[in-house]
């Protein structure tokens, strides 16, 4: 069958209109194209004109810096600090008779005496290796030992009564033996050592309810410190300062040191921060008017820290408890320690074992 002449024609406009069609876009694009890189090559030439403004910039920052006259060398010497430091370490919450069973707490905490005994002596050898490395820098004669209740578990609470390695009076005399070998491990170490007591605690406590009254006396801390000082009571380099009430001042290296347990402090919610400050801030203005004081030093939480660098809390020997775990709280057992020179408190220094 012949093809129809009218329709091969308009097929072939049609061929030539889409190539048409076709060749015009090529046309527009390549036009874009152009206009594109001419407008890159513009940029790229204004880069590379800053870049050699940069270039020329620092030519001239290093020959200026070349042409300074040189520091005058200054020899290295190394000497000991001229004014004295004295170091503190503190002691408290031992709980001695307390037994912490590792299933209970999920591997968390353990504790009896064999492992009190264990942990204290690691804690006195870092305290002192820690200090012969400070006495590279600094002339240290002189220690503070602050002590500060719950040396026993005590009978306060019924599972505490049940679940104890030792009745009181024998977590008493373990308590007071032991803390009073590291009262003399650690007098051997200074020139003088200074031993300042607070008994009014909690775990302690000759009754069930908190008292104010007499807390100090009616405690066996007092009876733990009396076996204590047993142990260095003939050592000409020691001195003892006991508190007759819950808290004392003591001075530091020209500084005063508010000191008691902390129990008083109101607690809701984990570690109460906010109510140490709020303490501290009460107790402040308590004492405006007759010297007032420069740190803050408590026990009682268990959780090592130094808080807006003027309350210091110590840690505790037996650690996470089956009461910490429960509340989903874990404290390595610790014990800490720092300096004092002439511009204050320095070297805060938690001494955490895994013992």
């Amino acid at each position: 069958m012949t093809p129809n002449p009218a329709i091969l024609k308009a097929e072939a406009g049609l061929r030539a209109t889409k190539a048409q069609k076709v060749a015009d876009e090529l046309q527009g694009r390549l036009a874009h194209y152009k206009a594109k890189a001419e407008q890159l090559e513009k940029h790229l030439k204004k880069v590379h004109q800053q870049q050699s403004v940069y270039r020329e910039y620092v030519d001239d920052i290093k020959r200026a810096v070349t042409a300074l006259d040189p520091r005058p060398r200054v020899p290295f010497v190394s000497k000991k600090s001229s004014s004295p430091i004295t170091a503190v370490i503190k002691f408290s919450d031992f709980h001695i008779g307390d037994v912490i069973s590792a299933e209970e707490t999920e591997g968390f905490g353990k504790y009896n005496w064999t492992i009190a005994q264990e942990r204290a002596q690691f804690i006195v050898d870092s305290f002192l290796h820690w200090i012969k490395t400070q006495r590279s820098g600094y002339s240290i004669e002189k220690c503070v030992i602050l002590c500060e209740g719950d040396f026993i578990s005590g009978d306060i609470h019924q599972e505490l009564t049940a679940t104890a390695e030792f009745p009181v009076p024998v977590q008493t005399a373990k308590a007071g033996q032991l803390l009073g070998w590291l009262f003399d491990r650690i007098a051997e170490h200074f020139a003088e050592v200074e031993i300042v007591e607070v008994g009014a605690d909690n775990h302690s406590r000759l009754v069930r309810k908190p008292q104010c009254k007499q807390k100090a006396s009616n405690s066996l801390s007092h009876l733990v410190y009396e076996i204590a000082d047993s142990f260095i009571a003939k050592n000409p380099r020691v001195r003892i300062f006991r508190a007759d009430g819950m808290k004392m001042i003591h001075e530091i290296n020209g500084y005063r040191f508010l000191i008691e347990h902390g129990d008083v402090i109101k607690a809701f919610s984990g570690t109460p921060y906010y109510s140490m400050e709020r303490e501290k801030a009460r107790e402040a203005v308590k004492r405006m008017h007759v010297g007032g004081f420069h740190y803050q030093s408590i026990a009682h939480w268990h959780c090592p820290a130094l808080i807006n660098g003027t309350i210091i809390v110590n840690g505790s020997l037996c650690g996470t408890s089956e009461y910490d775990a429960s509340q989903g709280r874990h404290a390595p057992p610790a014990q800490v320690a720092f300096l004092v020179g002439r511009h204050g408190l320095f070297n805060f220094v938690p001494f955490t074992t895994k013992i």
